[in-house]
């Protein structure tokens, strides 16, 4: 099994208890250097991070014994990466979105509305107009959460 293969069984294992998930992870061609970013409804805590980094050293200090030596980090996403699993949306309703479609058209609008297949956004049209445009989650090549220091509406 390969190393990027293990350490996500490890993860999705430990998680399964949790409101967390794995969504993405970046790894070089000989899988030396590995990152594994996990995200929740209620984002993610340092708590998380640290236990998984703990059960997956001790894991690959018993199973994986190789020359060649791992980094791997375990963290969220953050802020400037883009949502990349339909789990992610939830938490970021009412916030912003520049949601870039498979056709490269793009569009920014408040999140309102989240469901199994699409996302709605509140779109301005006018300084005094809005409308709701609802893109399916087939349809979205690139999503970002465009960073606000404004409170966020409930």
């Amino acid at each position: 099994m390969s190393v990027k293969l293990l350490i996500s069984k490890i993860i999705e294992e430990e998680l399964e208890s949790t409101d967390c998930f794995l969504v993405g992870v970046d790894v070089n061609q000989a899988e030396t250097d590995l990152r594994f970013y996990i995200d929740g409804s209620e984002g993610v805590s340092v708590k998380i991070c640290t236990r998984l980094s703990r059960k997956v050293s001790r894991i690959m200090d018993e199973e994986y014994l190789d020359d060649e030596p791992i980094r791997y980090e375990i963290s969220s996403p953050g802020v400037d990466q883009p949502l990349i699993d339909k789990r992610q949306y939830p938490q970021h309703m009412g916030r912003d979105l520049e949601i870039t479609h498979t056709d490269d058209s793009t569009v920014e609008g408040e999140l309102v509305n989240v469901s199994e297949q699409d996302i709605t956004l509140s779109v301005s049209i006018s300084k005094h107009k809005k409308e709701q445009q609802t893109v399916k989650f087939e349809n979205i090549k690139n999503s970002i959460v465009k960073v606000s220091f404004k409170p966020r509406k409930k």
